[in-house]
C-alpha cells in the first residue's frame, strides 16, 4: 500500500466514512476508492483536492499526491510565498535558531529530529527548500531582518560535535550585513510576554502587516489587525528586554571560546 493510499484510508476511517460514502462525495466509485487505498490505482489531482475537502485534512492528501511538486507542507508554503514579498521581518524564536539563519548541517539535524520521523523522500526536499529560502538575505533588495533568539536556543546542542560552533560562526557572519540584526534574550531576564511561543511579524507595506505562528502539524498566517498590533507590541517589549545587537554579537562570539 502506497503512502497516499494509506493516508487516505486512515483519514477516511477517522471521519467514519465508508468507501462508498467517500466515493459519492468525491464523485468517484467505491471500487476506485478501494483501488486507490490499496495502491493499485493512482489518484487524480481532482480526487486528492476533493478528498482533502471532504476529510478536512488541510492539504495533507494534496501534499502526498504522487504528482505533487511541493517540497514542504502547503500551510508553510503559504508563509514562504508571503515571506518573499515582505519588506521587514521580525522573528522571535525560543527553541531553535531561526530558519533563515540556519546552516545546512543544523537544518538537517533539526529535520532529522522530527517525530514522527520524516521519510527520506520528504526530508531532503524540505532541507533544500529551507536553504533556498535564505536567498532573500542576499538578493539585491533584501528585507530588513530582526531576530530575537532565546539564549537556550543557542546553547542547545544540536547535531554532531562542532556543528554548533559552525552555526554560531554563521550567525556572526550574517549580522555583519547592515540589514540583519540578532538580539539574544538571556535566561537572566526571567519571564517575558512571549513565553507561549514563537511568532513572526511580516511588514508587507507601510500600512499592512501579518503574523505567522505555528502549532504542531500546522501554521497560520494571521491578518487580523488587533492580533497583529498586539504581536507588534509584544515584539517591542522583547527588544527592550533582550541584549542589544552589539551585546548579542559579543555573547555569540564568546560561545565559540
Amino acid at each position: 500500500m502506497n503512502q497516499f493510499g494509506a493516508e487516505l484510508r486512515h483519514l477516511r476511517e477517522l471521519s467514519d466514512l465508508s468507501q462508498r460514502e467517500l466515493g459519492e462525495r468525491t464523485k468517484t466509485s467505491k471500487q476506485q476508492v478501494g483501488s486507490i487505498e490499496r495502491g493499485e490505482r493512482r489518484a487524480s489531482k481532482y480526487f486528492a483536492e476533493q478528498a482533502d475537502k471532504v476529510l478536512n485534512s488541510h492539504g495533507r492528501l494534496q501534499d502526498l499526491w504522487p504528482g505533487a511538486r511541493r517540497t514542504q507542507p502547503w500551510w508553510f508554503q503559504q508563509y514562504v510565498d508571503i515571506e518573499e514579498k515582505a519588506q521587514i521581518i521580525h522573528e522571535f524564536q525560543p527553541q531553535a535558531v531561526p530558519g533563515l539563519l540556519q546552516t545546512e548541517g543544523y537544518a538537517d539535524a533539526v529535520l532529522g529530529a522530527s517525530f514522527p520521523p520524516l521519510p527520506p523522500q520528504e526530508r531532503e526536499p524540505r532541507l533544500l527548500a529551507r536553504m533556498e529560502r535564505q536567498k532573500i538575505i542576499d538578493r539585491d533588495e533584501p528585507p530588513l531582518l530582526l531576530f530575537i533568539v532565546e539564549e537556550g536556543a543557542l546553547l542547545r546542542s544540536v547535531g554532531k560535535p562542532g556543528l554548533m560552533r559552525a552555526q554560531w560562526s554563521h550567525i556572526l557572519k550574517q549580522v555583519e550585513k547592515d540589514h540583519v540584526q540578532v538580539q539574544v534574550m538571556p535566561y537572566g531576564r526571567g519571564a517575558h510576554g512571549a513565553l507561549n511561543g514563537a511568532f513572526i511579524i511580516l511588514k508587507m507595506t507601510f500600512l499592512e502587516s501579518v503574523v505567522y505562528a505555528e502549532v504542531p502539524g500546522g501554521g497560520h498566517v494571521i491578518a487580523d489587525h488587533g492580533i497583529v498590533a498586539r504581536c507588534q507590541e509584544r515584539f517591542g517589549s522583547l527588544r527592550s528586554m533582550a541584549l542589544s545587537p552589539a551585546e548579542s554579537t559579543e555573547y555569540i562570539a564568546s560561545l565559540k571560546e
